[in-house]
């Protein structure tokens, strides 16, 4: 088993020969039992064929080959793995405060209760939607839908009577009904009152018993499953070199996002270097589908009962470019470059006031409907071969499929006829595959379920835009070196800012918009508390005050909606797999097929035993024995901490808690951040706030805590509540103490807590000597000198217990409000200016090139002039003098221009490209010019080579 384990250990790979070295030093050192490497490979075959299945080997409808680890069996090992299976949520669920699990948003509501798990287990017992059930106190019902509100599972059911003469009667009255509280399911009442229900009104009654019933053996029950499928390209390589792969990974949706987070729930799904994410979709999509009608068998461990699970996806998370794709969106670059909406336009069109408030705002939603509808269109041109007629749709439409736009490329030389017949009749054949699989997954509207993703729309795009611009267009050296100084005196509470400027990845960028507010510009406000706010829900407001100050991203307007059908946006994060380092796809599936083995082995998980026909399971406490270790506590060193005297501390002074201990009793100071800050209750059960004094331990511990109280208005600067010291009113009216002792466990939270530099002018000093190698050098180490310690800013856009944070603090002191009060108006004020600034750039584009015309044309008739002269000359037998006047006024022209900074400043190529539909008048003239200007030049060449031939 160790051996075992040490071969399918994801972040250290043995090759043959080095676990055949420690084998050989195992039997050295007279471990007993000891089996060779033929052996182990042996018994691995054994145990893989027993727990899992081999890789499937998928041929793509584009003719590609690679191979793909069954999903399927993924999500059954989480089913029959105890340590799983008790933490899976079936069922969507109703809350009145903050969400933080995907089931508890809209998504999941918007599937029907028969595409959700339609049945509740109780004991043997199955009750399902649209049967009839009778609850403890003899009601009887037909439960429509399972949902849970305040942790209770419940049923909307509608009630039903029997009549005295044996008939049934459908009311129209709902009731609630705790799931626990029903007592018999329908197969109980068909036993007691026969299979033939006579109903007074059968019109409006469910057919019974419910058709999923089908699906299942009768000791099985039915669940469905919420996966999560990404698709994301990385390296394949080990060195740096770039060696692209399309790889596709998935997760159980209905685990807790703080599990998701785990390497350990992630499921490998495919890989491949040739196969793009559509084909791989294409084989996911079939997997999908298969279980409703063959629901996956496995065994729940928690209810120790087997069961059969259908798979739904209700979220496709990724990178913009890779949803743009799942979406069959042309891209960011389109004229139409949002996904999940109709907003955009021309250039010309994008420059006006309405479209260029529309950007702020989410537009029209697309829907799958109309993609297929689009593509099917654009299938009908692509099998004329009308490749201009396709391309005009894509543009117009912002929607795109590359099976259309390559079916022509790939038979340039056949006719449109034979071209035409022959992708008709494959396309027939191929139902699945002429369009975007996704299309096809019950649903799923790729263009709708693929939320908007932190790390690059927020972390690589806003914060990672605004850093490369303030490092660009605003900070110069000296504000670089000043900027570094002030992020190294900021207390960090753990986090780890890198020295570097370029070359960031995306936690530095998150380190990045949590503090840099508290040393830059206003725009990094608007951005930290949109980085902040993402959990929380006065959202929309902080992403309109992100996009007031900065207008590059018109994605964020879809995050408040995303958040509300999705929950929490940390919870689509895509990057925890970076690299494979193996090839080719077969071998990366089977080891992925091989750790998912040994994991699902090491956690007591159950596989079916076909020789005996049961569930079996590892029988020793494996993972304990193998692999936990019990934890401990150890404090501070004496040497680092040494004890204190009881009368020496603040504690004493404060102490209000029952009997004072013994004046020369000895305390331990234990190891804590220096004034680190917190929320607390005090001995009355208020909250309260301040820094850390003290952290003392004896035969129990004690907090002394410095407390604070916040200022009546905001920080003008940040708009951010600011902490200060009680004064004499609050100690005196509100009897605010300057210290307070409490315990441990009377600490809620910390948060951040900044000084305010900007009131104290504080300034860089030299503080000591920097160490390099744990040694202290010469060289002199800045930090920035506080002036003072009364005046500190609550750090708002801190994203470490922010939601707590802003309860805590009152609504007048956190509630964001507008940039702009009307932000219509500014948005058309905006475009104006954007309009003049492009007009100004397409004026001085166009003058550059007619001025660079004429003087061409000047240059080609002085040249024209010469030759004709030269040729006079020789005619009359005299010889040539060229008019150096004319020559001299010529030269001086091009140098001129040549000088000019006028003609070619700020002018941007991106902003002076012509659209498809608008060509300015002034570039008109500007394109006129710059034929004369080839022409010109074409008649200096031809008489200057005129005049050297007379030479």
């Amino acid at each position: 088993m160790l051996l075992d384990i040490l071969d399918n250990l994801p972040r250290c790979r043995f090759t043959g020969a080095q676990l055949s070295l420690v084998i050989h030093f195992a039997k050295s050192l007279g471990a007993p039992n000891v089996p060779s490497l033929k052996s182990l490979r042996r018994v691995q075959k054994s145990l893989q064929d027993k727990c899992s299945q081999p890789p499937l080997q998928i041929n793509s409808a584009m003719g590609n080959i690679f191979f793909m680890n069954d999903l399927r069996q993924s999500i059954a090992r989480d089913f029959s793995n105890p340590l799983v299976a008790p933490y899976l949520q079936l069922y969507p669920e109703e809350v009145d405060g903050d969400i933080s699990e995907m089931w508890q948003a809209e998504r999941w509501k918007e599937y029907s209760p028969e595409q959700l798990t339609p049945m509740f287990p109780k004991g043997h017992k199955q009750f399902w939607i649209e049967e009839l059930a009778q609850t403890q106190d003899g009601t009887f019902v037909i439960p429509t839908t399972w949902i849970k509100r305040k942790g209770i599972l419940i049923t909307d059911a509608l009630v039903v009577i029997h009549l005295p003469d044996g008939r049934w009667q459908l009311t129209e009255r709902e009731s609630i009904v705790e799931a626990d509280n029903l007592q018999f399911d329908f197969k109980d009442l068909v036993a007691q009152y026969g299979d033939r229900f006579e109903w007074t009104d059968s019109v409006n009654v469910p057919f019974m018993p419910n058709k999923l019933r089908d699906l299942v053996e009768d000791d099985e029950n039915l669940l469905v499953v919420m996966v999560m499928p990404w698709a994301d390209d990385v390296s394949g390589n080990k060195s740096k070199q770039y060696n692209k792969h399309m790889n596709m990974y998935a997760q159980n949706g209905c685990l807790p996002g703080r599990l998701l987070q785990q390497e350990f729930h992630m499921h490998f799904v495919s890989t491949s270097p040739h196969a793009s994410s559509a084909e791989q979709f294409a084989a996911l999509r079939d997997h999908v589908k298969e279980t409703e009608k063959n629901p996956i068998r496995t065994y729940n461990a928690a209810t120790q009962r087997p069961c059969r699970v259908i798979l739904r996806v209700p979220v496709l998370p990724a990178d913009n470019p890779q949803q743009s794709e799942e979406a069959s969106h042309m891209g960011s670059q389109a004229n139409y470059p949002c996904r999940k909406c109709h907003w955009g336009g021309t250039k010309k069109n994008k420059e006006t006031g309405r479209v260029y408030h529309d950007c702020h705002l989410a537009g029209i939603a697309r829907n799958a409907g109309e993609i297929r509808d689009e593509l099917q269109k654009q299938l009908d041109l692509a099998t004329r071969g009308e490749a201009k007629a396709i391309e005009a749709r894509q543009k117009a439409s912002g929607t795109k499929d590359k099976r259309a736009t390559t079916m022509r490329e790939e038979n340039p030389r056949r006719s449109v006829d034979e071209i035409s017949r022959e992708l008709k009749s494959w396309l027939d054949g191929q139902l699945g595959d002429k369009m975007n699989p996704l299309l096809d997954i019950t649903g799923l509207d790729p263009s709708q379920d693929t939320p908007v993703e932190l790390l690059h729309t927020i972390l690589l795009g806003v914060i990672k835009y605004i850093w490369h611009f303030l490092n660009t267009e605003r900070w110069k050296d000296i504000d670089r070196h000043l900027l570094a100084i002030r992020l190294q005196s900021t207390d960090l509470s753990g986090l780890s800012v890198p020295p570097y400027k370029n070359n960031l990845i995306g936690k530095h960028f998150k380190t990045l918009m949590q503090i840099l507010a508290l040393h830059d510009l206003q725009l990094i406000v608007a951005a930290g508390d949109l980085g902040a706010r993402l959990w929380a829900p006065d959202l929309d407001i902080a992403t309109a005050n992100a996009l007031d100050a900065w207008d590059a991203l018109h994605l964020l307007t879809h995050l408040p909606k995303d958040i509300r059908r999705f929950g929490p946006a940390i919870r689509f994060s895509t990057e925890v797999f970076e690299a494979n380092h193996i090839a080719p796809s077969r071998d990366i599936a089977q080891k992925f097929t091989s750790m998912d083995r040994v994991k699902h082995l090491l956690c007591g998980g159950f596989w079916w035993n076909a020789p005996s026909k049961s569930w079996s399971q590892a029988r020793s406490a494996v993972l304990r024995r193998h692999l936990g270790w019990p934890g401990f506590i150890r404090l501070a060193s004496e040497k680092k901490h040494p004890q204190v005297k009881w009368h020496t501390t603040q504690a004493s002074k404060a102490w209000i808690s029952g009997d004072r201990p013994a004046p020369e009793s000895t305390w331990k100071q234990d190891r804590v951040p220096k004034l680190g800050w917190v929320f607390a209750h005090d001995g009355d059960g208020k909250l309260i706030f301040g820094r850390i004094a003290e952290i003392l331990v004896g035969e129990y511990a004690i907090i002394t805590l410095e407390q604070f109280v916040c200022g009546e208005k905001r920080h003008p600067d940040f708009g951010w509540p600011v902490a200060r010291r009680p004064r004499g009113e609050d100690i005196t009216r509100n009897h605010v103490k300057t210290h307070v002792v409490l315990k441990p466990t009377d600490l809620q939270f910390i948060f951040s807590v900044q000084h305010d530099c900007r009131k104290g002018k504080c300034q860089p000093a030299v503080v000591g000597k920097q160490r390099q190698e744990r040694q202290e050098t010469t060289l002199d180490r800045e930090l920035i000198k506080h002036t003072d310690d009364d005046s500190f800013v609550i750090n708002m856009a801190a994203l470490h217990n922010f939601v707590q944070l802003h309860k805590a603090l009152p609504k007048t002191l956190t509630e964001l409000k507008y940039l702009q009060s009307d932000r219509e108006k500014f948005h058309h004020e905006r475009a104006a200016e954007n309009r003049e600034k492009t007009a100004a750039k397409r004026r001085a584009t166009a003058a550059a090139k007619k001025k660079q015309a004429e003087t061409a044309a000047m240059a080609a008739a002085t040249a024209e002039k010469r030759a004709t002269d030269a040729e006079t000359a020789i005619a009359e037998g005299r010889e040539f003098e060229p008019d150096e006047e004319d020559e001299t006024e010529v030269e001086e022209e091009i140098d001129r221009e040549a000088s000019d900074p006028e003609d070619d400043a700020d002018v941007d190529k991106d902003d002076v490209q012509p659209d498809d539909d608008y060509v300015p008048s002034d570039r008109q003239k500007g394109r006129g010019s710059e034929k004369k200007c080839s022409s010109a030049s074409e008649e200096e060449a031809q008489a200057r080579s005129r005049i050297d031939s007379h030479k």
